[in-house]
């Protein structure tokens, strides 16, 4: 989630830090700032465009749907992003929350609502395990699907993407149904995957059916989607979550990390670049926060 008091764009996100267009990038992957290659979660000034494609013969357009419910989200698309570039030069990309611009109440409320019920960790169980139920399931598809599958039809045409990646649970039902809406309008297939971001334990809205692969982390998200979404096996992919690919190169450089050329480049991060050399005979102890600090 973002910090209070910001400015931000229509899709909630602070606008210091993003451009006002879709971005268009070749750039190396450890180069690239996160903060500069990813564009707002509001709709777009002009469609996805590729900057030279001749160049670029395997550039590809992907829209990202995502949204600012904690951090996750928006940092595996950025992951994945940067990888898209890396992989296929010249690829451009852009994020959009279609819950919060086309959804109904309460669903576009939930970046808002997000910050709250994460402070109040009684009212987040509740919200999520009656929402987590088989019969706001079928109830939350069928009203989200009449009231924003068009709106959001609408919206993912104007980016003119060629392939569309959610990356929210609440954001794989009706973007399903609009591709293949689109698909059928215009006689061009529009393939929608869906990269699942929890862990241990996910929502059952992850699993919409329809979707060309299912990304997950683990055996227990697997069987979920199969128990749960109806997701056939061959449709499901294990692939662990999208990381940066600093933590790549970093392991790259270390190596084996039990071996003799591991030991010594942990010893030079933590002597050299972390400063802790005169630590070296203590333990040390790694503090880290979620989404919310």
């Amino acid at each position: 989630g973002g910090g209070g008091g910001a400015a931000t764009t229509e899709g909630g996100i602070p606008s210091s830090s993003l451009p006002e267009s879709p971005t268009n990038s070749s750039q190396d992957d450890e180069t690239t700032n996160t903060e500069t290659t990813t564009t707002s979660l509001s709709p777009p000034l002009h469609k996805l465009q590729i900057t030279d494609p001749t160049s670029h013969p395997r550039a590809l357009k992907i829209l990202f749907l995502s949204s600012d419910t904690g951090g996750g989200h928006r940092a595996s698309a950025t992951s994945l992003a940067q990888q898209f570039q890396t992989l296929f030069p010249g690829s451009s990309y852009a994020l959009c929350d279609i819950v919060q611009l086309d959804g109904p109440p309460p669903y576009n409320m939930l970046v808002k609502s997000y910050k709250h019920l994460s402070a109040h960790p009684q009212q987040w169980k509740l919200v999520y395990n009656v929402s987590n139920t088989r019969a706001y399931e079928m109830l939350a598809d069928v009203h989200m699907k009449s009231a924003m599958e068009r709106s959001v039809r609408r919206r993912i045409q104007s980016y003119d993407p060629d392939v569309v990646v959610s990356v929210h649970p609440l954001m794989t039902n009706v973007p399903v149904l609009a591709c293949r809406n689109i698909a059928e309008d215009t006689g061009r297939h529009l393939p929608i995957f869906t990269v699942c971001t929890d862990l241990g334990s996910a929502h059952s809205m992850w699993f919409a059916n329809g979707v060309e692969k299912l990304f997950v982390a683990s055996d227990a998200i697997r069987e979920l989607a199969m128990q749960r979404g109806k997701v056939p096996l061959e449709k499901i992919v294990m692939s662990g979550l999208p990381i940066r690919h600093d933590f790549a190169v970093q392991a790259i450089k270390m190596g084996e990390r039990h071996g003799e050329e591991g030991r010594v480049y942990q010893k030079f991060v933590r002597e050299e670049l972390l400063g802790l050399g005169e630590y070296s005979t203590r333990k040390t102890v790694l503090v880290m926060g979620g989404g919310e600090g």
